[in-house]
């Protein structure tokens, strides 16, 4: 456990208390700041959305009391009393008139469970690092709420990178939101960290809003002003419970209406997942004061993390080998769902213990809005809903999971001295430097400083076995087939120089031809690359896992 420590509770009370604060479509000049300035006189600029990385100011206006958001959910203020001053930037949730109006379950298919929809995650935080990092959140929603923890789970649309000619802005992917709004709801989408964000990082971003309710320009617009504040701080709460108190607005603006948001926050666990430790008290007071508003009567609640982290030192041990590709997700159902719904109910806690995959969730969701088979799933299909009853035999190969990727499968160490390990080691390294060799002007020829493990997956003896099943009802196999394997499959992790890089990766022996194959989605950084790849940051954005640059 040397990876794990505790980190002191974020401190905001050097900021002083915020003049004004924004609850729902009202921002208002706190009571007590002026009992203890005087008159306050603030200005309210509205911040309008361009796209994804510009703003601009919209009208502004004057107000000693309060101010109503009008064309935005986030505004600029600037505030002064007598000899005092103070400014921010601060978001609502915006009444919007014309979609609160749209906005009913009347228009939702016959099969819908006409339920909202709260989906709230961490970024890099596997099911182990919740669970020891949030562990009063996670009490609360498994005792408390009764939550369900799933403990199995584990590039087909045009590509929209920046840089690369002729791509998309990723609204031409068909997110499950939107099939949310077509029917009815009012969405929300809310991220930190924009310059890390899912969709523009490495994407274009999103050329329209993409859903009712956006936080990506409050966060824009508040980039410059973190300086004002203590680290993790703004104004006088912690950062992450603006995310939070957003959430709780949005699901009061719109108590009667139809609702689907996805919360992601990822400041606290991006980099150090310790740090979301801090955060523990609040996401549980946050849970609970959903509970207690009855927030929860009628809503699915799905809280998630993605994956475990990929770049700290314990991405280094075979455990956090291991926790990378394991996420955690959680679904809560409100006891009266339990009861009416008790079949497919039956059918998702049969299948807590099941593989299953992010395509699950968004097939899942799906069938929220239009509930059709709720009988054994079909695991000849990549997504299955988690209300149809998922076979037991279901495995990675079924869900389209490489080896790779697969947490379920054995791995045997393999000793230095086997002659296949030379092998591994040089196929790697030659798949990495054809795949620079268009541009060897800027990167460096990549070569082994050291191989550092190397597995071989262990096939499951009963499935090389398994011929059919020996009784009419399938409960008996019939173990008599005598299957060849054609492939061996090993994984290795190298360290290259120049620069010290380190991978891991999967590489196919196919034993009838004797030939040894990488594919690059099988390669895995697990070391930063820092400024390593300067060269290639903006022009080749592909190539920066891979290449050490010349330019000194």
């Amino acid at each position: 456990m040397k990876f794990v420590r505790t980190i002191p509770k974020v401190d905001c009370s050097a900021s002083g208390e915020d003049w004004v604060k924004c609850q729902g479509s009202e921002c208002a000049v706190q009571e007590s700041i002026k009992m203890k300035f005087g008159p306050i006189k603030c200005s309210f600029t509205d911040i309008i959305r361009k796209d994804d990385f510009k703003l601009k100011d919209g009208k502004t206006t004057v107000s000693d009391a309060s101010y109503k958001l009008e064309e935005s959910d986030v505004v600029r203020v600037y505030c002064t009393s007598q000899d005092k001053k103070w400014s921010a930037t601060l978001t609502g949730i915006r009444m919007q008139g014309d979609i609160y109006d749209g906005s009913n379950w009347k228009n939702l298919p016959r099969n819908a469970l006409k339920m909202n929809v709260l989906m709230f995650g961490f970024d890099s935080l596997s099911r182990n690092a919740f669970i020891r990092k949030l562990p009063r959140s996670y009490e609360y929603l498994t005792k408390i709420l009764n939550g369900t923890v799933l403990q199995g789970t584990e590039l087909e649309l045009p590509d929209t990178r920046k840089r690369i000619k002729n791509t998309k802005y990723v609204n031409s992917y068909p997110f499950i939101w939107d099939d949310y709004r077509d029917a009815g709801y009012v969405t929300a989408f809310f991220e930190d960290v924009p310059e890390l964000g899912t969709f523009t990082y490495r994407l274009n971003g999103f050329d329209e809003p993409p859903t009712d309710h956006y936080m990506r320009p409050y966060y824009l617009a508040s980039l410059g002003e973190r300086h004002k504040w203590p680290k993790y701080c703004t104004g006088d709460i912690p950062r992450h419970k603006l995310m939070l108190n957003a959430i709780k607005d949005f699901f009061t603006v719109y108590k009667e209406k139809p609702k689907f948001l996805f919360g992601f926050h990822g400041e606290l666990s991006h980099d150090d997942y310790n740090l979301v430790g801090i955060a523990d008290d609040d996401v549980m007071e946050f849970l609970v004061e959903l509970n207690l508003s009855g927030a929860l009567n009628n809503t699915i609640l799905i809280v998630m993390a993605d994956h475990g982290h990929r770049f700290a030192h314990v991405r280094n041990t075979i455990q956090g080998k291991q926790e990378e590709r394991l996420p955690f997700f959680s679904f809560t159902f409100p006891k009266w769902f339990q009861e009416k719904h008790s079949k497919i109910y039956n059918n998702f806690l049969n299948n807590q213990d099941k593989l299953v995959t992010p395509f699950d969730i968004h097939a899942t969701l799906k069938s929220v809005l239009d509930l059709e088979n709720t009988d054994v799933a079909d695991i000849s299909r990549r997504s299955v809903s988690l209300f149809s009853r998922i076979p037991a035999e279901r495995s990675c190969a079924h869900a389209y999971i490489e080896p790779h990727w697969c947490a379920c499968l054995d791995w045997q160490q393999i000793s230095a001295a086997e002659p296949i390990v030379e092998r591994l080691g040089e196929t790697f390294v030659t798949t990495l430097n054809n795949y620079t060799n268009n541009y060897r002007k800027l990167c460096e020829v990549l070569s082994i400083s050291r191989i550092e493990w190397v597995t071989k997956m262990s096939p499951n003896q009963n499935l090389l076995r398994f011929n059919k099943n020996a009784d009419l009802d399938g409960f008996v196999a019939d173990l008599t087939a005598n299957m060849k394997l054609r492939y061996d499959t090993y994984q290795i992790k190298v360290m290259l120089k120049p620069g010290n890089s380190l991978f891991e990766a999967s590489i196919t022996h196919d034993l009838d031809a004797d030939k040894l194959q990488m594919k690059l989605s099988d390669v895995s950084r697990i070391n930063m690359y820092g400024n390593q790849a300067r060269c290639v940051e903006k022009g080749l954005p592909q190539l920066r896992k891979y290449c050490f640059c010349k330019d000194k």
